[in-house]
């Protein structure tokens, strides 16, 4: 597998090309700031962009839906609680509605759509092989705001419970750069993030409510 991290835009968001070696097509991950320079990538790791995979529609992880879309002809999935709003947000609208547990094939690789709510209603994490692409779900030892309209803590908290669940040696790749590290580990979030040890949803409720301002920058 393929995984391309590149760092984009003033909000230190990640973009992600996912690629099949065998047959080099590719899917993109929350696409936003800087289109030209996301197809030059693709372009230079002969990668053929079929999928566009939005976490969420915020606008920081769709704004490049559109040039992407023209360029590629690529469809564009979101999870179904979200789909409906896209192109309020930002157009273009979604073509592919997602559910918790559907599959998408790129390839030979198959990636598994996982409903990760609580900083959005539709926010979803991206498994594949080893890899989890988790959007404003996680960052590397923090997690993604839920004081915004939409946001429900009690969802994040069950979200956490939810990726805890994959196995220790999963990489994670978090949809910003706000971490002491670009990358980490379930096992390591499980260690080092302070949102991940309360073992009641009450006791996470003290840390996630009711402003923290201070978990996203």
């Amino acid at each position: 597998m393929i995984v391309h991290q590149m760092l984009v835009g003033h909000m230190a968001n990640f973009n992600y090309l996912i690629g099949d070696p065998e047959t080099r097509t590719a899917a993109i991950i929350d696409p936003a700031w800087q289109p030209d320079h996301l197809l030059a990538e693709a372009d230079r790791l002969g990668l053929t962009i079929t999928h566009i995979l939005n976490t969420h529609c915020h606008h920081d992880h769709v704004e490049a839906n559109g040039p992407i879309k023209e360029a590629t002809g690529a469809t564009i999935h979101i999870h179904e609680e979200e789909f409906r709003y896209l192109a309020h947000f930002e157009p273009p609208p979604g073509d592919v509605s997602m559910s918790d547990g559907d599959t998408i094939q790129i390839g030979q690789l198959t990636l598994h759509w996982m409903h990760t709510p609580g900083h959005s209603p539709g926010s979803s994490s991206i498994r594949v092989n080893d890899a989890v692409f988790v959007g404003d779900t996680l960052f590397v030892n923090s997690i993604g705001r839920t004081n915004f309209p939409g946001s429900e803590p009690a969802d994040m908290f069950a979200s956490i419970q939810k990726l805890k669940a994959l196995p220790d040696t999963t990489t994670i790749y978090p949809g910003h750069d706000y971490g002491p590290t670009q990358q980490s580990t379930i096992g390591e979030q499980k260690q080092l993030n302070p949102f991940w040890q309360p073992e009641s949803l009450e006791a996470f409720m003290v840390l996630a409510q009711p402003d923290n301002d201070q978990i996203e920058r």
